[in-house]
């Protein structure tokens, strides 16, 4: 599983994302933590997770960087991807590996739910959780084929990534194209 971060304004969220990947039902073969071009950050999550394999984007500044640099220093057969502030339901590893029994399956995801701070604006509806990087009201409710997986909650097969030349990172800053991009670029 590899975790980017970034910024120490998320740094309990990104205790509480490793944290949820040391309760898993199926335990991660390695974590990786990739800091994008923060010498503090880095120090800090290297001095907290003695456990985690904490590395540098040695990239360019951004995300796509970061998930490159993760998967280069990844051994797994499966990359799978997550954000510093998400969280990892118990059971989200061993649902996400078991769709890799189908041999067909280059990548997967699954549900991301906000977790609004205040509850969820009343002029906001689900249809539009995409703008914030979740599962919006549309999407498959069923294993089903997607265009594109969302960047904090999506797995790759490490060989589908390398046979396209990894994430590109023409985007630096954003994750929508990229995602787009590399799911697009996988189908093909």
């Amino acid at each position: 599983v590899i975790i980017c971060a970034y910024t120490d304004m998320r740094w309990n969220d990104l205790i509480e994302a490793v944290g949820s990947l040391r309760r898993q039902q199926l335990a991660p073969a390695e974590v990786i933590v990739v800091v994008d071009h923060n010498p503090g950050l880095l120090a800090r999550a290297r001095a907290e997770f003695p456990d985690v394999t904490v590395i540098e984007n040695t990239g360019p500044q951004g995300l796509s960087g970061a998930r490159n640099s993760g998967l280069a220093a990844a051994s797994g057969e499966i990359a799978a991807f997550m954000d510093e502030d998400a969280t990892a339901d118990p059971s989200w590893l061993k649902e996400l590996v078991a769709v890799y029994a189908d041999p067909n399956v280059l990548g997967a995801g699954g549900a991301i739910m906000p977790q609004w701070q205040n509850g969820r604006p009343a002029w906001f509806p689900e249809e539009f959780d995409w703008v914030v990087g979740c599962t919006y009201q549309g999407m498959p409710q069923a294993q089903a084929p997607v265009r594109n997986l969302i960047g904090c909650n999506m797995s790759y097969r490490r060989a589908a990534l390398d046979a396209i030349g990894g994430i590109h990172d023409h985007w630096p800053g954003t994750s929508l194209r990229e995602d787009a991009d590399t799911g697009l670029r996988l189908r093909r």
